[in-house]
């Protein structure tokens, strides 16, 4: 009984040897992983995002006037309006002429390239 005791030993030592390594090397993979498939940015204002922002197909005069916006545009088209992190807020629909958007809430806005501020 005492001879198959230090084999076995053994074998767990190597066995223990070998799945810490094993953690360890899948450890530092996974943190190369994630340094390499995560983006973490900071946006400064005034720095357009990463992301590509869609525009209007045609242009399109703004105004604020307290707190709404009057598009005037010559065609029917949709203009996208987005946050001042880059996240799309609406798609407002144009008909052609003067339209206007109510209810905006305060705050700034990215609209074809431009920085809008509703106060």
């Amino acid at each position: 009984m005492r001879k198959y005791q230090v084999p076995f030993r053994v074998f767990l030592l190597v066995a223990m040897i070998l799945t810490s390594t094993w953690a360890v090397a899948d450890k530092q993979q996974s943190r190369r992983l994630a340094k390499d498939s995560v983006t973490v940015s900071t946006l400064r204002w005034g720095e357009i995002p990463s992301g590509r922002m869609v525009q209007s197909a045609y242009p399109v005069r703004l105004a604020v006037k307290g707190r709404s916006l009057r598009v005037t545009s010559k065609y029917e088209q949709v203009l996208p309006i987005y946050t001042h992190t880059g996240t799309l807020y609406v798609a407002m629909q144009l008909n052609p002429g003067v339209n206007w958007l109510n209810g905006l809430p305060r705050g700034r806005y990215r609209i074809n390239n431009r920085t809008i501020s509703i106060k």
